[in-house]
């Protein structure tokens, strides 16, 4: 078994409200996330619970030279892997906190991914963080999220003008890619 899927069953077993799944994404789950963005559009975005870097890894690789990644995973252990393996990106512990984190205004991000489990967060913990993302991102930018459910797609469509859904089934679970426009 590789070394981020250990930790990553692990840290599961340890907290599962915070981690969501016992198996970290897959290669599709990322690359799905990551396709059909305008990645000329983005300077500057965010990934919310990053957890071993596999979506990470896919933002890295399509962002342009001179645009900037910031990384939250509220793990320590894994947040001090993604730094080991990714020292180009600049790491943050709460998304809750995403706005004063980044250091920036409102509006200041093109994009938002994010795994977080919001299914496994209390309702004013996920709109907490939803309207933090929202109040982050610019006029036309987007927030790529994904879900084993349909359950966010309410919550999604009272913040964001445009919310579409496609399913990825090469991935354990199967999950849901939320991409929504501001």
């Amino acid at each position: 078994m590789e070394g981020g899927t250990a930790l990553f069953i692990q840290k599961f077993i340890q907290s599962p409200l915070q981690v969501g799944s016992l198996f970290p994404s897959s290669a599709a789950l990322a690359k799905k996330m990551t396709s059909n963005i305008n990645w000329g559009n983005i300077r500057t975005a965010a990934e919310l619970g990053a957890g071993t870097g596999v979506i990470t890894h896919e933002i890295l690789k399509n962002m342009h030279a001179g645009s900037h990644l910031h990384v939250f995973e509220k793990d320590t252990q894994m947040r001090c892997g993604l730094q080991l393996k990714y020292p180009q990106a600049i790491y943050h512990e709460d998304a809750c906190d995403l706005l004063n984190s980044i250091g920036k205004g409102e509006g200041s991000l093109d994009a938002v991914f994010s795994g977080l489990p919001f299914s496994n967060f209390n309702k004013n913990l996920r709109s907490q963080i939803v309207q933090e993302v929202h109040r982050s991102l610019r006029e036309g930018g987007i927030l790529v999220a994904f879900q084993y459910s349909t359950q966010m797609k309410k919550t999604f469509q009272m913040y964001f003008k445009q919310v579409d859904i496609t399913f990825v089934p090469k991935n354990f679970p199967p999950a849901f890619v939320y991409i929504c426009e501001k």
